[in-house]
């Protein structure tokens, strides 16, 4: 038993010793690469398993001090410095001390090395007013370019405001300004249908695109799209107009095909009495008058699909897109012997005639092809936006 325990307690001191072994790389590789609030994290954690852990101890021990020096340091160069985002920085190293002196606090190992780890609760909050202000005024100049980029860019800083003071001089209201310029706004045009007397809507078909391109550009931070009644107050860059070129719904083709079918093989047609008086089976093959009937109700169309550049009238996108339903009824009938059919055309002497779908229906299944044409091309081209 004895033996057989030894290759396990050997790989278990093996692991064991792995494990010491890539804690010691990583925490002192860290601090060898100045990484030390890296370091003072890894050393916490190691703690945390195994509290007398005497490397995880030496690590912490010295990489701690080093990273609060570094942090001082870098405070001081950047209040020094004239870059117009130091308070962002300064804010940066401050909340970094503050996350150590968390870690250390929420482990008693660690708290015991470091009792009193250093902290900026004091600091802080001035810290974060003066970096707000940064964002907040670079912002403000970025928005004052009246170009969607820079409006773009103004966006992103008012954010950045918003994230060191709540709101910070209400900056709300210019985020849904900044917003708004940053914003490339699509209009989808009502889809004409020129159906002369049949009484068909596009409106499946429209509830189809608008829904389509509204999933597409949810996924898109600065493009959305409005429908026209929505634009009382803002101008379009885009427009997306779809309309049918030409359709036809319900054109109608109808064949009758009668053919003499014979069976395959041999099937007992009757019997012979033979001169004794004896009775015979018969065998032939037998035949049938075999007539199948095939009702083809075929609608199609084309659809050009155009964006267009709003102020200038510029075409940005233009293609003519197909498609085509066929709806199908078959039925057979047949005058002879039905053996002599094959049960395909059994089957098909068992339908009846059927009436096809009213327009309406003819008319959306010959779009869903072009939807689907239609998704891929806008896909494809808001794509860069």
């Amino acid at each position: 038993m004895k033996t057989k325990k030894l290759p396990i307690i050997i790989s278990t001191l093996c692991i064991l010793a792995m494990s010491a072994g890539l804690f010691n790389c990583t925490g002192k590789k860290q601090m060898n690469k100045g990484d030390y609030a890296g370091a003072v994290y890894s050393s916490i954690n190691k703690l945390r398993n195994k509290p007398n852990h005497k490397k995880a101890t030496l690590v912490l021990q010295q990489a701690y001090p080093l990273a609060l020096s570094y942090t001082h340091e870098r405070i001081d160069i950047a209040k020094r410095s004239a870059d117009p985002f130091k308070w962002n920085t300064i804010v940066q190293h401050m909340e970094t001390a503050n996350r150590m002196a968390d870690e250390i606090s929420r482990s008693p190992a660690a708290r015991a090395i470091i009792p009193n780890p250093t902290r900026f609760d004091n600091e802080l909050p001035q810290a974060r007013e003066y970096a707000a202000e940064e964002c907040y005024s670079a912002g403000i100049l970025e928005l004052q370019r009246g170009t969607r980029e820079r409006a773009r860019e103004a966006y992103r800083l008012f954010q950045c405001a918003d994230r060191f003071v709540k709101n910070y001089k209400a900056v709300d209201s210019l985020l849904y300004e900044a917003h708004l310029l940053a914003t490339l706004k699509v209009v989808l045009e009502q889809i004409p249908v020129g159906a002369g007397r049949l009484e068909i809507s596009a409106e499946f078909f429209q509830n189809n695109v608008e829904a389509y391109i509204n999933e597409l550009f949810e996924r898109k931070e600065f493009v959305q799209l409005f429908l026209p009644h929505q634009m009382m107050n803002v101008s379009p860059d885009h427009i997306i107009r779809i309309k049918f070129d030409d359709f036809v719904v319900g054109n109608t083709i109808f064949s009758e095909k009668t053919t003499t079918v014979t069976s395959k093989d041999s099937v007992l047609v009757g019997e012979h009495v033979d001169s004794e008086g004896k009775k015979h089976n018969v065998y032939n093959r037998v035949s049938a008058n075999y007539t199948s009937y095939r009702k083809e109700v075929i609608s199609q169309g084309i659809v050009d699909v155009s964006i267009i550049e709003f102020h200038s009238g510029k075409i940005l996108l233009q293609d003519k897109l197909p498609g085509q339903f066929v709806w199908v009824s078959q039925w057979a009938s047949f005058n002879g012997d039905e053996r002599a059919l094959t049960q395909q055309q059994i089957a098909l002497t068992k339908q009846r005639r059927a009436s096809p779908p009213p327009p309406q229906d003819l008319f959306v299944e010959f779009t869903k092809p072009i939807f689907d044409q239609i998704a891929s091309r806008i896909s494809s081209f808001y794509a860069r936006y």
